[in-house]
């Protein structure tokens, strides 16, 4: 074929379209909005005139050849058609169980690959597995049709030659319909594709400044006509003070948020650094050093560094944004409560729980002795208390801090909807641990309401309180229903996450557990495996999170009769906890009560019945006999057969 790289449908090209589309019937939505996309796409003007592989970069993709929108009316089908393959530069394939199945999608890239050879024909994603009818039973999952799968012979016939399709994975769990999309377009133009996100990153961050100093200077100005309607209402001396001091402020936020997104021009940077983790950085470090004179601005500005770093699993960066500023957040007083809290929450992601406690301890202090102010900030420090009081299995005081910060809530003038549904989150999970599940399902479900209606349903927020609903009705026993409401969780996420985000790992260390207690191993070491990755790369050594992920993990293993696989995992397990909770822990007993599981199933009795013993005395101590847990895990031991004449018993000292 011709290897003209002038522009398809231009006069003198050697191409009438860029591509032609093939797709099922079944999936003619998609395959038109994708349509409408590779036509409107611009190309960025840097990259105009870029001599590839494939020829010269061109402006636009168009014209698109869809075989169902295209072709006039016409008696000869096949003639038309034709042409309109022999006249496209690329074929691009949906690829899909339908597509897989589809006669016409089939004899399509048959004629193009008989025309054009194989090189150029792409192949995007949408649904299904790539070669899963290479697995006996998974035959309706395949997503790639036949001829896509192998080369043509001599003859212009399939051979049993792979052809190892060049494909954009548009599923959520893969490259995501936007990164797809790119991979596409870099396909057809013959540009990398990290040139194309560069570039879209780049419009992106303009845009992003255009709408910040918007609203920006919007926020200034209303903010300016509240503050003249209460002006009139003081004496003169007063308004001039507070006039000076409010603009003050807002020329102060304003300047920053614009600054640091000035310093973000890719026409003086190297693209390559133009990242959220820079602005972040910059920020913060503005933030210290620009506003150290006015330390209100500075903690509230923190404050929401230090959410947006602990929401993107940035924790070493966000402990080392508030500490470098602590000297600045102590002196904002109230001010500074919220930023403490923060930091509070960040310490115990870390696992570092006594710190945690102890800076949210100073965060309360920062409020003052008035409980009838600040309620707000009363709220948000109260609830950063009650998550930290579950990680050290204080049930009764993280049930009480929980309950504080909803009466909080409820003293302000608009208590928040969504506020109110974290904490209620937070407690039902609490209640849940403690083995109160009744009492758990009601403040999960009231928490998933509140979401549901003031955020939506494909909000983070709401996704997690799918994950409290499915981990309260796992530690029911109620597996089934746990399962469906972890994969509402997970699918949530999977749509507004990054896919090494810690957040995910949770939900996929839930979701393992629960498949793990279904009986369905290989899925449940799948989600699993996938949780402990997320883990390491996010916290970089050992935490109680891996550890926990590990556990069940092990027991997946030690069903599969990998014994000493499943202890070295325990073991690993241990150290994470040992590293992590830097104390005994209550998860210390309950890694060795499931030890003792493994050790039974594989015949090591004797070491069973120690481990047994020795996880409940820690859980007795840690969680005091009367827990419900702990009674539970006297039960389980009691199951692993011991001693004749031997009882587990939890006797309190």
């Amino acid at each position: 074929m011709p290897d003209d790289p002038q522009q398809p449908g231009r006069p003198g090209s050697a191409y009438a379209y860029r591509a032609f589309i093939s797709y099922s019937h079944r999936d003619k939505d998609f395959a038109m909005r994708l349509h409408r996309t590779l036509e409107s796409y611009r190309i960025p003007a840097k990259l105009v005139g870029t001599t590839t592989p494939i020829g010269v970069v061109p402006r636009r993709l168009s014209p698109i050849f869809r075989d169902r929108e295209e072709l006039p009316a016409s008696p000869d089908l096949g003639a038309e058609l034709s042409a309109a393959i022999r006249g496209s530069m690329f074929l691009v394939v949906i690829c899909s169980p339908g597509a897989a199945k589809s006669r016409w999608v089939e004899q399509e890239i048959l004629q193009f690959k008989r025309v054009h050879g194989d090189s150029r024909v792409l192949s995007l994603i949408i649904g299904g597995t790539p070669n899963a009818a290479d697995t006996p039973g998974r035959e309706a999952d395949e997503c790639f049709p036949r001829a896509l799968k192998f080369r043509l012979g001599a003859d212009g016939e399939l051979s049993d030659v792979p052809a190892e399709p060049i494909a954009a994975d548009a599923r959520q769990h893969a490259d995501g319909k936007r990164l797809a999309q790119l991979k596409l377009m870099a396909g057809l133009t013959g540009l990398k594709v990290d040139q194309l996100v560069q570039r879209e990153t780049q419009r992106r961050m303009q845009r992003l400044m255009a709408l910040t100093t918007g609203a920006t200077i919007g926020m200034v100005f209303t903010g300016g006509l509240a503050f003249y309607a209460n002006a009139r209402r003081i004496e003169a001396n007063q308004q001039r003070e507070i006039a000076q001091k409010e603009a003050a402020a807002a020329k102060a936020a304003s300047d920053y948020l614009v600054g640091t997104f000035e310093l973000s021009n890719p026409a003086t940077e190297n693209p390559r650094t133009i990242t959220a983790l820079t602005i972040l950085g910059r920020s913060a470090e503005r933030a210290r050093t620009e506003l150290s004179d006015q330390p209100a601005i500075q903690a509230r500005l923190l404050a929401t560094l230090g959410r947006a770093y602990n929401n993107l699993g940035l924790l070493n960066e966000s402990r080392t944004a508030f500490e470098r500023s602590l000297p600045g957040i102590q002196k904002a007083g109230s001010d500074g409560a919220e930023a403490m809290s923060v930091l509070a929450t960040t310490y115990a992601k870390q696992g570092s729980l006594d710190k945690a406690l102890a800076t949210v301890r100073r965060a309360e202090a920062l409020l003052g002795p008035d409980l009838s102010k600040n309620t707000a900030l009363r709220a948000q420090t109260a609830l950063a208390e009650g998550r930290i009081l579950t990680s050290t299995s204080d049930v009764k005081g993280g049930v009480a801090a929980f309950d504080r910060a909803l009466a909080f809530y409820r003293a302000t003038e608009n208590p928040p909807p969504a506020a109110m549904a974290t904490v209620l989150n937070n407690r039902g999970l609490l209640l849940s641990d403690d083995g109160q599940f009744a009492a758990a399902e009601v403040s999960l479900s009231q928490s998933l309401a509140l979401y549901r209606k003031a955020l939506g349903d494909n909000h983070l927020s709401t996704g997690q309180a799918w994950f409290a609903l499915a981990q309260n009705s796992f530690n029911a026993g109620k597996v089934p229903l746990a399962e469906m409401q972890i994969a509402n969780a997970l699918r949530i996420e999977r749509g507004v996450l990054e896919k090494d985000n810690p957040i995910l790992a949770d939900t996929l260390s839930m979701q393992g557990q629960i498949l793990q207690g279904a009986g369905k191993l290989p899925e449940g070491e799948r989600a699993l495996t996938e949780a402990v990755a997320i883990y390491r790369k996010a916290f970089g050594g050992p935490h109680y999170l891996i550890g926990i992920a590990e556990v069940y993990l092990g027991l997946i293993e030690s069903e599969g009769g990998k014994t000493e696989a499943a202890l070295a995992t325990l073991a690993d397990a241990r150290h994470n906890y040992d590293v992590g909770y830097g104390k005994v822990h209550a998860n210390h007993g309950d890694l060795l009560v499931n030890r003792a599981k493994v050790l039974a199933r594989a015949g090591r009795m004797t070491e069973a019945h120690r481990d047994c013993a020795a996880g409940l005395v820690i859980l007795r101590d840690t969680l005091g006999a009367a827990s419900n847990f702990t009674k539970s895990m006297a039960q389980t031991c009691q199951t692993l057969a011991p001693p004749k004449g031997a009882k587990f018993e939890i006797v309190a000292r």
